[in-house]
């Protein structure tokens, strides 16, 4: 039996590592070095005090910190229908930032199949079952 390839095992495995990630509201960092240490901004979440607004983008081309602003250059789409927003929001208009962070869930669930389908299998060999079967 020949061993698979790293390129196919990673093109197996990427679909269900895509699904292991979430975007999660975390609060606007009080302080300039934790601002600009802040990565995989997706969005920010906007209020005027009486009203939110959600703001999320595909990806963030650009995030510049200011003391007393943030200025977001997001895209949207992909390919023809690529969409490109510049926005300056006041720090004291942000109720929060989008960032794109990793989902215990779906995780523990995928590293909890793999750990138990290997201990199967590898128990489906010792006990010598695994003579009477071809693959």
């Amino acid at each position: 039996m020949t061993k698979p390839r790293r390129l196919t095992v990673l093109l197996l495995l990427l679909p269900f590592l895509a699904g292991c990630f979430s975007v999660a509201t975390v609060p606007v960092p009080r302080t300039q070095p934790e601002r600009e240490a802040l990565n995989n901004i997706r969005g920010v979440v906007i209020t005027d005090g009486t009203t939110e607004e959600v703001v999320q983008y595909d990806a963030i081309l650009e995030a510049t910190w200011t003391p007393s602003s943030l200025s977001l250059i997001g895209a949207t789409g992909s390919g023809q229908n690529l969409t490109t927003e510049t926005r300056l929001i006041p720090i004291t208009e942000l109720r929060g930032v989008l960032v794109r962070s990793l989902d215990a869930g779906p995780t523990s669930a995928i590293v909890g199949g793999l750990i138990v389908s290997t201990v199967a299998f590898i128990a489906f060999l010792v006990t010598g079952r695994g003579d009477e079967y071809q693959f």
